[in-house]
């Protein structure tokens, strides 16, 4: 859950839905499948902190 009710760039409507996040590094890439919030104004996103260390990881391993 959101510590918000409605997307602080715009103030619209944020609905959890699955998205399509690509990590490049280099000439490495990486697609990945996971659940954010996005604004249904603007598409901006919103992930969760599992969702934020899960790209981290992935990223550091294209750059290992």
């Amino acid at each position: 859950m959101l510590p918000f009710d409605e997307c602080p760039v715009c103030a619209g409507l944020i609905v959890e839905k699955e998205v399509t996040e690509i990590i490049t590094c280099g000439k490495k890439k990486a697609a990945l499948k996971l659940y954010a919030y996005v604004c249904c104004k603007c598409s901006e996103r919103f992930y969760s902190l599992k969702s934020i260390k899960h790209l981290e990881k992935i990223r550091a391993e294209l750059e290992g």
